[in-house]
């Protein structure tokens, strides 16, 4: 919400912090934001990362699409009204981390874009790869103090292997071929039949979701990862975001 006074029209709007922007979703962040991370300010925990080919919201545009960078962002809290509500956000009393919030939360104004545009558009986005670099020296894990040494100088190969062995673009390609995709985007197989391309597609998005199930039971008993820190390292679990485009694929296969 917006407080200005009429009387004074050369008076700039101010921000109430109602706290709108933080119930419709956390920060993406920026390189810059490493310094929360190394900090401790964000823990590890606490992030997911959106993976390429992931659908989400372009607001420049107004539209959902597929994402073309990984988007490191501050995990929601779930829930059915507000399922990406920021979980630093106080009912009653604001962000709990104001003071040190992320560059996103600092450049939004919801009465002028234009500062929160500029630093998209001039300023790069934090990916995993860097922020677990710029973790590598510190003596531990933000939000992970029992991790041990050995684990964490593994988990950039883990990361890439899971990239590299369970992609999110080409599952959610298949699945848009089947009529799968967010309402107001556009599904190629509408319409398709029951014949064997669309056997074989059901077949291979199945078999995706198991192998990226298994990884991530790996991680966590063999490499050690705690699971509370895979949606940042691994992202969401392919299953999740096929459930999310209406597709159950293991009632499918």
């Amino acid at each position: 919400m917006i407080s200005q006074d009429m009387s004074s029209p050369l008076e700039a709007p101010v921000c109430r912090r109602c706290g709108m922007c933080c119930l419709r979703g956390g920060p993406t962040l920026m390189v810059e934001d490493v310094s929360r991370l190394v900090s401790g300010v964000l823990t590890l925990e606490s992030l997911v990362c959106l993976r390429v080919g992931e659908w989400a919201r372009d607001d420049t545009r107004g539209e959902l699409r597929p994402l073309e960078k990984e988007h490191i962002k501050v995990a929601g809290l779930g829930g059915q009204a507000h399922p990406w509500r920021c979980r630093y956000y106080r009912d009653g009393s604001g962000c709990a981390i104001y003071a040190q919030r992320p560059a996103q939360c600092s450049a939004l104004f919801c009465m002028n874009t234009a500062p929160l545009e500029e630093l998209l558009g001039n300023e790069p986005l934090l990916g995993r790869a860097e922020a677990l670099k710029a973790l590598a020296g510190g003596e531990q894990l933000p939000g992970f103090p029992d991790v041990n040494e050995e684990t964490r100088a593994f988990l950039p190969d883990l990361m890439a292997a899971h990239e590299e062995q369970s992609p999110v673009t080409p599952v959610l390609e298949a699945a848009a071929r089947l009529g799968f995709a967010p309402r107001g985007t556009q599904a190629h197989g509408n319409g398709m039949d029951e014949g064997e391309e669309r056997q074989a597609l059901l077949a291979d998005i199945g078999e995706a979701v198991r192998a990226d199930a298994a990884f991530r039971q790996l991680c966590v008993e063999r490499a050690g990862v705690p699971a509370a820190m895979l949606p940042f390292l691994l992202g969401r679990p392919l299953q999740y975001l096929l459930v999310e485009v209406g597709l159950r694929p293991a009632a499918s296969v």
